[in-house]
């Protein structure tokens, strides 16, 4: 028998409210498989110990972003490639 897990837009977005994270989520322009939400703090870092090839992480770090961003329903218009503004 398979399982079909579901989750809405919404409750992405306000589970992640919640634990004061501003989505969308991107990568970090200036380290390595860091994972920071749309205000610029630091939310996930992929392989902390630099045991992975920087190409890795940050293709790690872009699945996470992609996935995120994805279930909450944001588009993927520069969302894994930093912040245009900044």
């Amino acid at each position: 028998m398979s399982v079909v897990l579901s989750i809405s837009s919404i409750a992405v977005i306000a589970a992640f409210r919640d634990q004061k994270v501003s989505l969308p989520l991107r990568l970090s322009d200036e380290d390595i498989g860091v994972v920071l939400d749309d205000d610029g703090v630091d939310v996930v870092t992929v392989d902390v110990n630099g045991e992975r090839p920087d190409g890795q992480a940050t293709a790690i770090a872009m699945m996470i972003v992609s996935a995120v961003n994805h279930l909450a329903g944001i588009e993927p218009t520069n969302t894994a490639e930093g912040n245009a503004d900044e």
